[in-house]
């Protein structure tokens, strides 16, 4: 079993090139993110795609013999404003068929990968231990004004998950301070802090949100950003959420007393 990697930004992507080197040696990795060169350690073959191109990446994932596929990382938001006519043939027929948002247009590319007999398959598969469990996770514990600030976030959530925006929330005194959008968690926060300077952070998952390639994660520029704005508390949905680095985002949310909590 060859398994390749369509990596976007962030860490995700790296510490599965990291596994899969460990697991099957160097892969096949097509990425999009402008620093490709820090997968290229764990790469046999590295390709720099400037634009979306899915044709491509069916042709190199076919003469590279890989029957799987993993596919993970952020792919900023402003390409889906690109001019079409930088796209290829199938990247432009499925932006223009599909709703613009992450659920369809992900559904809509694993699909053509199917099509063409290549298995899409869970990255969290091969990073078990970097799943959330239920309940306390760091240090301290929260404090019952962020338990009932997060029991609200929970309420805020299930309410706009499925209209597929407001992954996460941040809630203070009983009060929505910011929700996310197409702007993504990081700045969700820096607004939270700007807005109000202290609260918690809740983030979940949409109930049709595809496990195999769209996780929710968190790691430690999360905490970073929850510090800089004076957020206190994180919670994150156990057993659908991600925690990148686990040991040195452990250490930092204990390092700044953040609660980390499993819903």
């Amino acid at each position: 079993m060859t398994i390749a990697l369509i990596a976007g930004e962030g860490i995700l992507p790296v510490e599965i090139a990291k596994r899969l080197q460990e697991i099957q040696g160097p892969s096949l990795i097509m990425t999009l993110r402008d620093d490709p060169e820090v997968l290229k350690p764990y790469a046999k073959k590295l390709i720099h795609l400037r634009t979306p191109n899915l044709g491509r990446g069916l042709r190199e994932i076919k003469s590279f013999g890989a029957e799987k596929l993993i596919m993970a990382g952020r792919i900023p938001k402003k390409i889906i404003y690109c001019l079409p006519i930088l796209f290829d043939r199938i990247s432009r027929t499925i932006l223009r068929k599909s709703l613009r948002d992450d659920h369809s247009l992900l559904g809509a590319v694993v699909k053509v990968f199917e099509d063409e007999n290549i298995e899409v398959i869970p990255y969290w598969q091969i990073l078990p231990e970097f799943i959330a469990s239920k309940g306390k996770l760091s240090a301290r514990s929260p404090s019952q004004r962020e338990i009932s600030d997060i029991d609200y976030g929970v309420k805020i959530l299930r309410v706009t998950l499925p209209c597929s925006f407001g992954q996460a929330v941040s809630v203070a005194d009983g009060a929505v301070v910011a929700i996310e959008a197409m702007e993504g968690t990081d700045k969700m926060i820096k607004r939270s802090g700007e807005l109000a300077g202290h609260g918690v952070v809740v983030k979940m998952m949409k109930e049709d949100q595809d496990m195999r390639y769209d996780l929710p994660t968190v790691g430690t520029r999360t905490l970073e950003n929850m510090h800089d704005a004076g957020l206190t508390c994180l919670a994150v949905e156990a057993g659908k959420t991600l925690i990148l680095e686990p040991e040195k985002f452990f250490e930092l949310a204990d390092k700044y007393k953040i609660s980390v909590w499993g819903i």
